[in-house]
């Protein structure tokens, strides 16, 4: 059975689609947890249902998104995604996407 609270949303020219699903965190707190797949399905950056995704903006090859870290959601984070190459930007630092969950939990 398909989550009706999945969405997708092709992204950076159609080569890649941002996931989004709404989650019930607690009683009424919904998170928008977020992920990017290739065209294919294929994983790219791994869904994460306690990060919720505030905004985001296309770039040249990259994903600009803010987002907070629940339960908390303060502070508000920025980064920018190249799923082209595997990476992210934050605070003009480069870091491999898998490292994206564990540096803000």
């Amino acid at each position: 059975m398909e989550n009706p609270f999945r969405e997708e949303q092709l992204i950076l020219n159609d080569k890649f689609k941002l996931i989004t699903m709404d989650n019930e965190y607690r009683m009424s707190q919904w998170v928008k947890g977020f992920g990017v797949e290739d065209i294919n399905g294929n994983e790219i950056l791994a869904f994460n249902g306690s990060l919720n995704l505030n905004e985001f903006e296309e770039g040249e090859n990259v994903l600009r998104v803010r987002f907070c870290v629940y339960p908390n959601r303060e502070p508000e984070y920025m980064v920018d995604i190249n799923p082209f190459n595997g990476t992210f930007v934050y605070e003009f630092e480069e870091f491999p996407l898998g490292d994206l969950k564990k540096m803000f939990k």
